[in-house]
């Protein structure tokens, strides 16, 4: 067999229903220089046999049996024993784009350290829409990759998949996903490893197909579960944003992102929920904080910068009425908008 240049890690968890899916899309890639690590996280369906099968008849194909321990737990356990260039991830119940192997190490023949795709959202099975990077080519002008791909929201990077990852920048800098974190985990493994990546290549295609099942983390209203969940993370996922940030200070897409993303889908949030959940997370201390990242957002700069700004930034934290605070915020940031769009 080739050498092994792409390692596809598979967190597999009583996903037999769409097991054989997803790695029948695997098998049927032109390019074959690859390994599938698949990790079965303590099914208790055919899962394990379904993974069994695929190791006994593909030499490519490794599976590894562990005790449950969650998503992250599998991933990570997938990633030490990746042997490839680069790494892949893909989830059980999603599937790989026919030609996706073959784009992806085009996209990867400068020898990038980071390489982005694509992907199609499958909605009950129906194509819902792509969601493609504008840009296509390989980057050292990191700024300029990121103008291209960012979109609005960092939709391309909110997930693991349709990206490859230089395995040796995953080893040297100990990368893994926080097996502490139940949501979110996966954006921030992300954006924990654009700290470190230096040139990046864009396959301005779909390479994956991302499949909206019913009962994911991704939607829903804020329970006190979901509310715990957003605080554990938001502010690492700002933090680990905010130094890439820092990095390329004058990368408007990076800036719009941590306005759009963290600040009014996040933190707008969990100021949300101080007003109809009452619970012993929400207190002066978490209200500072989630004050100190809004300061950081760049259509609110005038906080960081001019008296007036630090005085109503004083005055919204003396206040501390979140009902208050948030609808104030959302206005000063609507009327700020337009000079920082």
């Amino acid at each position: 067999m080739d050498k092994v240049k792409i390692s596809i890690v598979i967190p597999v968890y009583n996903a037999e229903n769409f097991l054989d899916s997803c790695l029948s899309s695997i098998l049927v890639q032109k390019m074959t220089s690859y390994e599938v690590i698949l990790v079965d996280d303590g099914s208790t369906d055919s899962s394990p046999l379904i993974c069994d099968r695929y190791s006994a008849t593909d030499s490519r194909f490794r599976t590894i049996h562990k005790k449950n321990g969650g998503v992250s737990s599998a991933r990570n356990a997938g990633m030490a024993l990746a042997q490839g260039e680069y790494v892949m991830f893909v989830d059980s119940d999603d599937r790989i784009s026919p030609d996706a192997l073959t784009v992806m190490s085009d996209a990867a023949r400068q020898d990038p350290d980071f390489v982005l795709g694509g992907f199609d959202i499958y909605q009950d099975d129906i194509l819902y829409g792509p969601v493609l990077p504008s840009v296509s080519g390989y980057f050292t002008a990191l700024p300029s990759f990121y103008e291209g791909t960012l979109l609005d929201f960092g939709e391309l990077y909110r997930g693991p998949w349709a990206k490859l990852y230089r395995r040796s920048l995953i080893k040297k800098n100990g990368l893994v996903f926080d097996e502490s974190l139940s949501y979110a985990e996966d954006k921030l493994f992300v954006y924990k490893f654009l700290d470190y990546v230096r040139s990046a290549a864009s396959a301005g295609t779909a390479v994956y197909e991302y499949y909206r099942r019913p009962g994911t983390l991704s939607g829903g209203k804020t329970t006190t579960r979901r509310l715990t969940q957003l605080l554990d993370v938001v502010p690492l996922c700002a933090e680990a944003l905010l130094r890439i940030i820092q990095k390329y200070p004058d990368c408007t897409s990076l800036q719009k992102m941590y306005h759009n993303d963290i600040v009014c889908c996040d933190l707008m949030r969990i100021l949300r929920s101080f007003l109809k959940i009452r619970t012993e997370r929400l207190s002066a201390g978490v209200l500072a904080e989630i004050y100190a990242l809004l300061d950081k957002d760049v259509r609110l700069r005038i906080f960081e910068r001019q008296v007036p700004g630090q005085i109503v930034n004083t005055i919204l934290y003396k206040i501390g009425n979140p009902r208050l605070n948030y609808h104030l915020y959302r206005s000063v940031s609507f009327i700020l908008s337009p000079f920082y769009a």
